[in-house]
């Protein structure tokens, strides 16, 4: 899933908020100096003009877009756009007073020191935060993994564009050269793969976030690569050059220095990711206070029935193969991974899941099937409350795709790393479809394509509701 480009309104809210406060400080602050005296400024009609200079301050934000490409302008073109947005705001401030009457009781000296005032702190302001962040963004190397598959005549060109910007949200890590002939092992400090099959084999063990294809093919060619991306859940940059017909959400936008279409099989807006993640923390937090009340009572539970800890750790494979480690509460014996390899030929499913009636190496499985605290945990799915740590942390998310073990990321085949486009879910749309019914993992790649191509909000929400239904029923639980 590709994440919009966020209008820069929106983007740069900081800018914004600084602009606001200090706009709001200089105009209070010449005020009472002005009529000599803080509790004048309690006057009911300056507070509906500070008011009126806070919303029309965002207005104005929008209007001219004060903030598009904030962090790469100098001082100079900042102090110029500093002065526009400023004199903007103050200027429709005295036409607004002007037209409902009130324009005689503003002050003139109030408004032209706070106009002034408001230059000098917002300018100061705007470029201290620049700094700051700035800083921040050349020490945190960006988090998206972009690979750039071009020809050996576009490869210089085509780097330097994507480079040409100094602050970006990817990082090239790879460069594929299609011709078999080039030589060069690196290219601008990059690693360089040459060749179709190296392509293939380094999507297939590599994390991949965003592709570039700047070369020209024709169109059968170029239409075989967007879609084996596509069919990954890789998001895809094309040049201009050229644009197959059947790309879904197509969107024109700038890369670098260079104007590309980008399609993916799913994008979703800067503000529904927000409103997911915020949906994380309030879920993790919930959920971690429900875990340690579990604590309290099935810890003891586990140490007597099993001795060891109470925690189970476990590598697992997250957003585009992004490594990371599982918490469970354990409900299975200290040698569990080691018991695995000879239960294999026990196995329910086909595919790349391991799933078993009545496994052994559950605590407490020798009372009989069903019993002991192990099932137990597994069937009121308990022993999934610490994940809410990974959610919380952001490993994870509320809903998603359950996250696969490293044993089986490495028989992936390219088609199942579609399931890794999104963060993985405590819960899913496989996990509330009768998932003890579903022996067939290629039934749950199916599944996990269908949530991530439907994604919304409102959808997250449903699988939610339905997620505690079958808790509380135990409907499709293991």
């Amino acid at each position: 899933m590709y994440q919009k480009k966020t209008p820069s309104w929106i983007k740069h809210l900081d800018f914004e908020i600084i602009d606001s406060i200090f706009m709001e400080i200089c105009f209070g602050a010449i005020y009472v100096l002005r009529h000599r005296g803080a509790p004048n400024y309690l006057n009911e009609t300056y507070l509906k003009i500070g008011l009126n200079l806070f919303v029309i301050s965002w207005i104005v934000s929008f209007l001219l877009r004060s903030y598009k490409d904030i962090l790469v302008r100098n001082k100079w073109q900042e102090c110029t756009a500093t002065l526009q947005h400023v004199t903007a705001v103050y200027m429709l401030l005295l036409f607004y007073e002007y037209l409902v009457k009130e324009a005689e009781i503003l002050s003139r000296t109030v408004f032209f020191a706070s106009w002034g005032l408001s230059l000098i702190l917002c300018y100061f302001g705007r470029v201290l935060w620049k700094k700051y962040l700035r800083k921040r963004m050349v020490n945190e190397r960006p988090n998206n993994q972009m690979l750039v598959i071009t020809s050996s005549e576009n490869a210089e060109k085509c780097i330097e564009n994507l480079y040409k910007r100094e602050y970006r949200e990817y990082d090239v890590r790879c460069i594929a050269i299609l011709e078999s002939s080039y030589e060069q092992k690196y290219l601008h400090d990059i690693p360089v793969i040459v060749g179709k099959d190296a392509v293939i084999e380094y999507i297939r063990q590599e994390i991949v976030d965003e592709v570039v294809l700047d070369f020209y093919s024709s169109e059968e060619e170029m239409c075989e690569w967007v879609d084996l991306f596509l069919s990954m859940g890789i998001t895809v940059h094309i040049s201009m050059g050229f644009l197959p017909d059947h790309m879904p959400n197509r969107i024109i936008q700038k890369i670098g220095n260079t104007h590309m279409v980008t399609t993916s099989i799913k994008t979703a807006d800067a503000w529904e990711l927000a409103c997911k993640r915020l949906m994380d923390i309030i879920g993790g937090c919930v959920g971690l206070i429900v875990t340690g009340i579990a604590y309290i009572i099935v810890a003891p539970a586990i140490k007597i029935a099993s001795p060891g800890p109470v925690f189970f750790k476990q590598e697992r494979v997250g957003k585009n193969g992004r490594i990371f480690n599982i918490y469970k509460f354990r409900s299975m014996y200290m040698d569990a991974e080691e018991r695995k390899e000879e239960l294999m030929k026990y196995n329910e499913m086909q595919g790349l899941m391991f799933k078993m009636e009545n496994d052994p190496r559950i605590i407490g499985s020798e009372k009989g099937p069903g019993k002991g605290i192990g099932n137990f945990i597994r069937k009121t799915s308990i022993d999934e409350l610490p994940q809410f740590w990974n959610i919380l942390k952001g490993d994870m998310s509320l809903v998603g795709t359950r996250p696969p073990t490293l044993q089986e990321y490495k028989q992936y085949k390219l088609q199942h790393k579609i399931r890794l486009s999104i963060k993985p879910g405590l819960t899913g749309l496989w996990q509330v479809s009768g998932r003890s019914t579903i022996t067939d993992f290629e039934e749950v790649v199916k599944l996990d394509t269908e949530y991530i191509e439907n994604w919304s909000l409102k959808y997250d929400l449903k699988i939610l509701i339905k997620t505690v239904k079958v808790v509380i029923m135990r409907v499709g639980s293991r």
